[in-house]
């Protein structure tokens, strides 16, 4: 079975010139050109990557991202003409996997797309870990807080991964990088901070307090059941 892509931009030439480029490396490629079909598109057919342009009609990326996440762990990549860094770190908080600016290289994107692919592949384990009301499964890929499921974007829960099955070990930024953004991350460390507040915001959301995914000032994170 192919990996199903979806791919939303109002910008007709960028979009055959990508569905083109992807299909050739055999991906599945579906299309819509505003953030309400996306999404309904979305819905209807579960792919397993999503790119999406942030400014479109009727519905922007961003809400899109954000509907999406509510409900799938599927890897989400934004697109924008724009290159502020409030507008990456925007899409992050979200729960987007990564943020690409126009104008790009079809290559570059489909290259992305395998990262993160790799990366999903890479971050599995045999058994669940426990804590209070977490539990974590990493074959299986998903989280609950007293047996209920955590929508986890796939970076966040990478990094959760990486955490629990190394208690107590103090993991850098510079460490957190690759798990959360793979091999290709050019932004500021302290994106990983922002990262961290989500994860552990969502779990606290969830019902787990206190989270023990701690603060080690001026070196890093760790998860420490014992704190």
């Amino acid at each position: 079975m192919t990996t199903r892509v979806l791919i939303a931009d109002d910008d007709q030439d960028l979009v055959e010139g990508l569905r083109w480029y992807l299909e050739a490396a055999a991906f599945t490629v579906l299309v819509a050109e505003n953030g309400v079909d996306a999404l309904a598109l979305f819905r209807r057919e579960r792919p397993q990557v999503v790119i999406l342009d942030i400014m479109m009609p009727g519905m922007d990326g961003l809400q899109v991202c954000t509907e999406i996440r509510r409900e799938s762990d599927a890897f989400i990549i934004m697109l924008s003409a724009r290159d502020g860094e409030l507008d990456k770190v925007r899409a992050l908080q979200q729960g987007a996997d990564d943020y690409v600016t126009k104008p790009f290289y079809a290559s570059e994107l489909a290259a992305r797309i395998q990262a993160l692919l790799r990366r999903a592949q890479r971050h599995t384990a045999q058994s669940a870990v426990r804590w209070q009301g977490l539990a974590v499964y990493p074959e299986e890929r998903r989280a609950t807080v007293n047996e209920a499921e955590v929508a986890l974007s796939t970076s966040e829960f990478n990094v959760l991964a990486a955490l629990v099955q190394r208690p107590r070990v103090v993991f850098s930024r510079e460490q957190l990088v690759p798990i959360i953004w793979g091999d290709d991350f050019y932004g500021e460390l302290r994106l990983v901070d922002n990262h961290i507040y989500r994860l552990r915001e969502k779990l606290m959301e969830a019902g787990l307090d206190p989270c023990p995914i701690a603060t080690v000032r001026g070196v890093g994170y760790a998860f420490r059941p014992d704190a």
